[in-house]
């Protein structure tokens, strides 16, 4: 009888290995090998799921080159609410918020105060919002219902604490600050710069 440690028996009679089993004696001895077949099977296998994720993907209802219905996965996608963070394309810019200026003509249908809104931004927890109004405008209705409007736009979207700065255009260098609000106590107002 022989002891090996497999339990197959050895000898002259004893039949060989099948190629199954050789692969698979093989990768039993993983931890033996060095770290750069480690590296290469591990690249391997990445590149086997990366593929078959890819694979899935494509054969999901409403992927790519599937014709009418991925035409109804984009229509059902964009019949989604509005987020506070916009909904820039994938080659748009992420600290557009877009959203925001359709929200502002719900408030303002004559469009008289929209029509000066030139840009929205988030910049870090901050929405500035940009407009053509002039550095006199300083605490001018438009600039404090522009205020007052994102303010609300952005509790609507479940921001407890929004800060807004409306800016106007400046003949010196930057843009000068309209109306703000830094915290809850804030009305939208700008103390005196002058």
């Amino acid at each position: 009888m022989s002891k090996s440690p497999d339990g197959r028996p050895r000898g002259r009679h004893a039949r060989p290995p099948s190629e199954f089993e050789i692969r698979w004696t093989r990768l039993a001895a993983w931890p033996r090998r060095s770290w750069r077949h480690r590296l290469a099977a591990a690249g391997t296998v990445l590149a086997a799921g990366a593929a078959i994720a890819s694979a899935a993907v494509l054969a999901l209802p409403g992927g790519p080159g599937t014709g009418e219905s991925g035409t109804a996965a984009v229509a059902v996608r964009s019949a989604a609410p509005p987020s506070p963070q916009g909904s820039a394309g994938a080659l748009g810019d992420p600290d557009e918020v877009t959203d925001a200026v359709p929200y502002f003509q719900t408030r303002d249908p004559g469009k008289k105060v929209v029509r000066h809104v030139t840009d929205v931004r988030r910049s870090g927890s901050f929405v500035r919002v940009y407009t053509d109004l002039g550095e006199e405008e300083e605490n001018s209705r438009p600039a404090v219902n522009l205020c007052e409007w994102t303010t609300q736009f952005l509790r609507n979207a479940g921001d407890d604490e929004p800060r807004v700065f409306v800016h106007g255009e400046s003949d010196g260098n930057g843009s000068v600050v309209l109306a703000n609000k830094q915290s809850d106590r804030d009305d939208c107002g700008v103390a005196e710069t002058r």
